[in-house]
């Protein structure tokens, strides 16, 4: 087993083959590792083809063995499983928007695939004390409507995710800031009210900076306009986003492509046919039922990876009969066969899902598989007053095959326990519009970028939490998330969140089913895609390769 270092090099090694960082970068960081983790891992094959090199800044090959090099050109047609809601960051509440526009806008900070930090924006940041950080930028970004990027953009795109009026569903994550302060022509400093540990991996999970002008000169929503490498130019409703490639990025030889073209497209054969065809270059998602098949073709690239992901729960309203009784969503967590659901709706895709993060994040605690027990279900359901059964609905969602199919399996695995689910399939639209109002009793859905789990519990599970949609309240839980995220030692935030997974787990207004892993393939002369804790796409490092 490889050990943690060992684990990075290998991380850092395949980075510089997909093109994401450069020579200066990847020589750097690898200082940085014992000869033990180069000598074990392919990162001492990659320095020696680096050092033997005659200095060329781009990646000789790719994870799928494709050699060349990444040439500038092109426009990169991509599939993603969803349009965006909107294109404003701070509003913005599905992760198909932020595919697109984390290409359009920069982070202060980011994270790596091996979730270690970098800078986007900054070139530095450092807490003097545990209430406050320092952030000193960089002096060249330009934003796509001409303004040059400042401390002051800092100031007002984290003040504006504030105020109440932007409604903005990240607000609680940042609800620690006191106040953001300008403290040099190129530094920002932020006062925090208390500790907070989730502070960096908030910054670079949602931190997108925009421009006071443009904000106020046009709709955000429609209208992004950041410092990233690519620049805004059409929505179509429905059908696709093109970007153009921003000329004055601030970093040098970036992006390779001359721009893309995001296409909203249902996950099924046409879009692994476009593949084939050229029709596309690169998707998002491939059917699961033939993914064993589809990552080994030969015709394509695949990336994955194991710490990167989504986790898919059911949702269960507790202000609405019958699970507002906590009886009732007990007998529905017994009755539940995860591994069934993963095996069937998922086709033994991902993790059997049992925490909001997946095996391969440091905040995974290992909790055993809770294994179905249809006695106790029909127990607990009896005690509710329903020995003779109930009638619920379930609201599912076409336009998301594994969430429609979760449904059908949970219902075949009701009828055990006597609880007959009838599913209503709506559009994504009128689901979402549904969820957010509380208008259902049970559905299936899923948390965006969960990287700390703070991300989760304090939006979905935490008393009027901005996507509480199942109205769950219990003081304890609001405890421990609050204990838990005005902490900055991570063993001590380990053990709350674990006490807090038991008091969820036992009261049950969601039920984790599954933790989906990210699957994107490409065209074979397509390199430099990576999954990333955030789950952006940095689109910037990729490119069409040239054959030597």
């Amino acid at each position: 087993m490889q050990s943690n270092e060992e684990r990075q090099a290998e991380a850092l090694a395949q980075g510089f083959l997909r093109g994401e960082l450069s020579r200066r970068e990847f020589f750097r960081r690898a200082g940085g590792f014992s000869v033990f983790a180069i000598g074990a891992t392919s990162l001492g094959a990659v320095l020696t083809a680096c050092s033997s090199n005659g200095g060329s800044t781009t990646p000789s090959g790719s994870p799928s063995g494709a050699v060349g090099v990444l040439k500038p050109g092109g426009t990169l047609k991509a599939a993603l499983t969803g349009g965006p809601d909107t294109l404003d960051p701070a509003t913005s509440t599905i992760y198909t928007g932020a595919q697109v526009y984390d290409n359009i806008f920069n982070k202060l900070i980011d994270l790596d695939p091996d979730g270690t930090f970098y800078g986007q924006l900054a070139t530095a940041w450092d807490s003097s004390d545990d209430t406050t950080w320092v952030f000193d930028l960089v002096d060249n970004a330009v934003f796509h409507n001409g303004e040059a990027f400042t401390p002051d953009d800092v100031k007002y795109t984290f003040e504006r995710i504030l105020d109440p009026k932007t409604a903005s569903s990240y607000a609680p994550l940042y609800d620690a800031i006191d106040s953001v302060e300008v403290t040099g022509d190129t530094q920002v400093t932020f006062h925090l009210k208390t500790a907070f540990g989730p502070f960096l991996s908030n910054i670079a999970n949602n931190g997108e900076i925009v421009n006071q002008k443009a904000i106020e000169s046009a709709d955000p929503a429609r209208n992004p306009v950041g410092t990233g490498p690519f620049q805004f130019v059409e929505w179509v409703q429905d059908d696709y986003v093109t970007l153009k490639k921003w000329d004055q990025y601030f970093q040098s030889g970036l992006p390779y492509l001359d721009g893309v073209e995001f296409r909203f497209l249902n996950v099924d054969q046409s879009r692994i046919d476009g593949l084939r065809s050229g029709e596309l270059n690169w998707v998002d998602a491939v059917p699961l039922q033939d993914l064993d098949t589809l990552k080994t073709d030969p015709s394509f690239t695949y990336v994955t990876a194991p710490n990167a992901g989504i986790p898919d729960y059911l949702a269960l309203n507790t202000q609405q009969p019958p699970f507002d009784d906590k009886l009732v969503r007990q007998a529905v967590y017994w009755a539940l066969d995860r591994d069934a659901i993963r095996q069937v709706a998922y086709f033994g895709a991902g993790e059997t899902g049992i925490e909001e993060v997946p095996t391969g994040s440091v905040w995974y605690d290992g909790a055993p598989i809770v294994t179905p027990d249809i006695a106790k279900a029909t127990d607990l359901l009896a005690q509710a007053g329903h020995g003779d059964g109930l009638t619920v609905e379930y609201l599912g969602l076409p336009q998301y095959p594994e969430l429609l199919k979760t449904g059908e399996v949970v219902r075949e695995q009701l009828k055990q326990i006597g609880i007959t689910m009838n599913i209503k399939q709506v559009d994504v639209s009128v689901w979402f519009n549904d969820f957010v109002k509380g208008d259902y009793q049970i559905t299936s859905a899923y948390q965006e970028r969960t990287i700390d789990p703070d991300n989760f519990y304090a939006l979905v599970v935490r008393t009027g939490g901005d996507i509480n949609t199942t109205g769950y309240s219990n003081p304890q839980a609001d405890q421990l998330i609050d204990q838990a995220r005005t902490s900055t030692d991570d063993n001590a935030r380990k053990g709350l969140y674990q006490q807090l997974r038991q008091i969820v787990l036992d009261d049950a207004p969601i039920i984790f089913a599954h933790y989906e892993t990210i699957n994107y393939l490409m065209q074979k002369d397509v390199a430099g895609a990576s999954v990333n804790p955030t789950l952006e796409l940095r689109l910037q490092n990729v490119g069409f390769i040239s054959q030597p």
